[in-house]
């Protein structure tokens, strides 16, 4: 298993590009719960017109991406753990303001993402509120702003590769609605299978500082 988490985390720090989407929903995990969650964003252009120019041009151009999230409950209330994203890795804390017994929940997540290719911190903060279905389905719905490299516009050298040297800051933004469904809730016959993963994430994000229409689908897996 831990040859697994660390082919993972070696695949994301390779390869995560963007920022756009925290891949988690509004509830804490509970006291010493310990998770790891691998997603995957795909981005869709509005019009192949749009998706044409920015393959070409390379603005507002956002490729396939994967993250990864190691997380751990230090109390009720509280997540800590690591995030990677943006050709980068760095510290999140996440805190439930309502009660975390309760159906519903509304928290704040905060990133503090070191860009490997840069040497800078980009920090995100993700907004988010969720109601529990039962024991098994959180919908959820949020909102993710920071300030850091633009990922999505990253100039190219004369060899094809990117220049990091002349890639600008700037702030980003998006909204993003979702599910996420436990497969293995308390009390379940699944509860003690370790083969099947915890829970599914599914959702969709639109950016908002982008010049170009698109809605990126996004699907995580936590163990």
């Amino acid at each position: 298993m831990s040859k697994v988490i660390i082919s993972i985390m070696f695949f994301a720090l390779m390869f995560s590009s963007c920022y756009y989407g925290a891949m988690q929903g509004a509830h804490t995990l509970g006291k010493d719960h310990i998770t790891i969650t691998g997603g995957v964003t795909l981005p869709a252009y509005f019009s192949a017109e749009s998706k044409q120019e920015a393959e070409e041009n390379r603005i507002d151009f956002l490729e396939t991406y994967p993250t990864v999230d190691f997380s751990i409950g230090a109390t009720e209330r509280i997540d800590l753990g690591f995030s990677s994203f943006g050709y980068g890795i760095g510290p999140m804390v996440k805190y439930n303001l309502l009660n975390p017994e309760g159906p519903t929940a509304l928290s704040g997540t905060l990133n503090m993402n070191y860009v490997i290719p840069m040497q800078v911190m980009l920090p995100r903060l993700s907004i988010c509120a969720g109601h529990m279905f039962d024991r098994d389905l959180e919908v959820f719905a949020g909102s993710d702003v920071g300030y850091g490299p633009d990922l999505a516009n990253i100039p190219e050298s004369d060899d094809g590769s990117h220049d990091w040297d002349s890639v600008d800051n700037t702030f980003f933004a998006c909204v993003r609605i979702g599910c996420k469904y436990e497969l293995k809730p308390p009390g379940s016959p699944n509860q003690n299978m370790a083969y099947i993963p915890e829970s599914i994430l599914f959702q969709f994000s639109i950016p908002l500082d982008l010049s170009r229409s698109m809605i990126l689908a996004g699907l995580a897996v936590t163990y």
